[in-house]
Order: C-alpha cells, then structure tokens, then sequence
C-alpha cells in the first residue's frame, strides 16, 4: 500500500533528523543490560497518569502507554502527586506557565525541577520526556497560523532538548523522548485545515516542524537517548483505520467538553471506545495509547524500546 504523500513527507523529515540521533551511538540497537527499576515520567497530557486525579483520556482506570509498557517489566507508573514518579500533567507547556488551561499545569521545566530536587537519576531508571503539545495549541490559539507562531514552536522544541540534556547531565542514562504526536489530524485542528489522507495541513507542518527541531538539538545524544515517533504511529492509524481495531478515526467518542472529564458515562451513545481512535478534540483513547505500546504493529513503542535496551 503507498503511503499519502503528507505521511511521506512527516516521516521523511524526521527520518533525516532521526537517522543523525541514531548514528551517534553507532546503530540503531545497542547491547545492554538494562533491568528497568523506575519509569519515570515528565511531560505533558499524553503522558499523564493522573497527577490532577484524572488524565486525559477516557477515565476507565486501565492503562495509558507508559503504564502499559511499564507493565512489560513488572513496575507500575503513578502519579508524582501520590507519591509517584509521574509528573506528566495535562496542559503543560515546555518552559511557558500555564495560565490560560485553568488547571496552572507546571512547565515541562518545572517537573524536571521538582524531580532532580527529590531524588538521584541512577543507571536503571528509565526517563520519559515529552511535550510541545500544548505549546502548539497555545501558539495556534494566540497568533493562528503565522510565522510569529512557527517561531514560539521552535523555540519550545528547542527549549524540550534543553530538558533531555539536563536529565542525562543529573545521571540519566536511558531516557526516551516522544516527539508530539500530529496535531493536525486531530479533530481540534479543524479550524484550521485538519490534515486529511490526501494531503497535509497547517498544524501538521507545526507538529513536523516541532519534531524535526527537536531531533536535531538531541542528534549527539544517541548514547543514552531514544526517540519515540508517535506521529508516525498514529498518522499510520489515521490513514487507514481498516488495517487496525478501528471502527472511528475522525470524531471524538467523549460527549464532555474534554477527556479530562470524560468516563465510560458520559460517551456517544452505542460506541465501543476501544474501537474509536480519539477520545477528545485532541487526546487518544485508552485502547489506542495501548495499541503504541504493544507489539503487534509497526513503530510501535515497545519494539522501538526491547530492541534498544
């Protein structure tokens, strides 16, 4: 099956950032004796587990990604609210406050911040880092589609591989780093052109051009770093739904203003969720985060992470 020319082009870009991250410790695997003791997470909604006592999905108490991962090797993820290693938290922008969400999600920054004050990274923690989510909606909100907001999505890109190299300067040595999944497939892009098989659109420029930045501020860090590609995962899903458990690709199955309210309650009427791709205007749901970190399919999380460590 060919592949749309706008998923050509997403994961041709990253490839050529990607190929550089890789060649920097040599392959694209490397032999290790890593027995994972914590997972450890700092991020942004995709990657929260309940900090605000809910998360961004359907809240249905089964597993996000990391969780299902972490799951592979017997440990569990929970919020750093509870004691946790969880500081992923919906809304959260990479070095910018939040103030405009309601929630005053800390920065990206803040949580590294709150997790090198607490403890010691050692050489079998695992550190996921991700963002740039927010900071795009943030962007696209204030100033549309403009080069004013191509300029805030660099800046925070480059303001995420700032994060990483502080991680791995505390004692990090397996960090994985999750680019932002394409925002411009989701149903909140469209206002502003939603990206469709045939072609591409806006935001998904901004989530490639986020993406391609980052990877090429962290291409020198291959010997402790590992990328995450969840747009090209999920934009495989969006194209052709038919050749996943997908009955809906296109609307949110959540009736609530956003995942963050939403349970098995309060869904559209006669839907299966674990069949539906987006919960909300921009989050997955819980069955599609868990379709990342399986193996059954390609550029999924959990081979990109067996195969490396």
């Amino acid at each position: 099956m060919m592949s749309s020319p706008w998923i050509r082009r997403a994961a041709g870009s990253l490839l050529v950032a990607a190929t550089a991250l890789l060649a920097a410790c040599g392959s694209g695997s490397v032999v290790s004796d890593l027995v994972p003791q914590r997972f450890i997470t700092v991020g942004d909604g995709f990657a929260d587990v309940g900090q605000n006592g809910h998360r961004y999905t359907i809240n249905d108490g089964s597993l996000n990604w990391v969780q299902q991962l972490a799951s592979y090797y017997s440990l569990t993820v929970a919020p750093a609210s509870s004691g946790g290693f969880g500081y992923a938290q919906g809304n959260a922008r990479v070095a910018t406050p939040d103030t405009s969400s309601g929630t005053n999600a800390p920065s990206v920054t803040a949580q590294v911040d709150a997790l090198l004050a607490r403890t010691t990274l050692g050489k079998n923690d695992v550190v996921f880092i991700n963002g740039g989510m927010s900071d795009i909606v943030a962007a696209v909100q204030a100033t549309g589609i403009s080069a004013a907001t191509n300029a805030t999505v660099d800046t925070a890109a480059r303001a995420l591989a700032d994060q990483v190299r502080r991680v791995v300067a505390a004692g990090a040595t397996h960090v994985v780093v999750s680019g932002v999944y394409n925002l411009g497939i989701t149903p909140w892009a469209t206002p502003w052109g939603r990206s469709q098989p045939t072609g591409g659109g806006p935001v998904t420029d901004l989530s490639v051009a986020f993406n391609d930045r980052l990877l090429i501020q962290i291409a020198d860090m291959g010997a402790t770093v590992l990328y995450f590609d969840p747009a090209l995962f999920f934009n495989l899903i969006y194209n052709k739904p038919s050749n996943y458990p997908v009955d809906n690709g296109t609307d949110p199955v959540c009736t609530t203003p956003d995942a963050s309210t939403c349970t098995p309650t309060t869904l559209v009427a006669g839907a299966d969720p674990s069949r539906w791709l987006f919960a909300d205007g921009l989050y997955f749901t819980p069955a599609m985060q868990r379709l990342f970190a399986s193996d059954g399919y390609a550029e999924n999380a959990y081979t990109r992470f067996k195969n490396r460590w």
